[in-house]
C-alpha cells in the first residue's frame, strides 16, 4: 500500500511540476463533520486547471484524512467571477478508535479484532462545481460543492459518500 501511495504522490508532483502553480489555497469543509485543507492551483493551459489538496476532518471517532487531486475548466463570467466544474481522485483515510460509535460508519457489535481499527484506505472520485471571486490581483474567495463517492471495501463500514460544501480563499504566488 505504501508504495501505492508513494507512486501517486510522485506522479502528482510531476504534473505540477510541469504547470504553472497559480495560487496556495485554504479551505474549510462543511459536511457532516468540519474540515480543513491547504492546497494549490496551477495552470495547464486552455482554461485547465489542476489543484491538488490535502484535507482532514475532525471525528471524534477516529481520523479521516483525504488527498484530493482535481481538475477544473475555467469559464469567465466577467465582473471577476470564473465558474468551474471538478472532476477529480481521491485517497481517503479513515482510522477508528476502539469501540467508539462513529456516524460516519454503519453500527457494528464491539469488534475484538484490532485490525477493524488500524485504519483503511479507500480511493473514490469527485464531481461537482466551483465559483471563484477576485477579491484584488493576489486574493481570490471560492465556493465549491462536490459530491464524492468512495470506494467501501467490503470488510470494512465505511460510508462517507456524500455532497459537502467548502469555502476557500486562493492567494497567487
Amino acid at each position: 500500500m505504501k508504495k501505492i501511495i508513494l507512486s501517486v504522490i510522485l506522479c502528482a508532483v510531476a504534473f505540477v511540476a510541469k504547470a504553472q502553480v497559480e495560487s496556495v489555497d485554504f479551505k474549510s469543509n462543511f459536511r457532516g463533520d468540519f474540515g480543513v485543507g491547504v492546497g494549490i492551483s496551477a495552470d495547464l493551459g486552455n482554461n485547465f486547471e489542476f489543484s491538488p489538496s490535502a484535507n482532514i476532518y475532525f471525528w471524534d471517532c477516529g481520523t479521516h484524512f483525504d488527498l484530493e487531486a482535481d481538475f477544473h475548466y475555467k469559464i469567465d463570467l466577467g465582473h471577476k467571477f470564473t465558474l468551474y466544474p471538478i472532476a477529480g481522485a481521491v485517497l481517503c483515510y479513515a482510522n477508528l478508535k476502539d469501540h467508539h460509535e462513529c456516524p460516519h460508519h454503519h453500527p457494528l457489535p464491539h469488534h475484538d479484532d484490532k485490525h477493524y481499527y488500524d485504519g483503511h484506505l479507500n480511493f473514490g472520485i469527485n464531481a461537482g462545481c466551483g465559483l471563484k471571486y477576485d477579491i484584488n490581483s493576489k486574493i481570490a474567495g471560492f465556493v465549491e460543492t462536490k459530491y464524492q463517492w468512495i470506494n467501501n471495501d467490503d470488510d470494512y463500514c465505511y460510508d462517507y459518500n456524500d455532497a459537502y460544501l467548502s469555502l476557500g480563499i486562493k492567494i497567487a504566488i
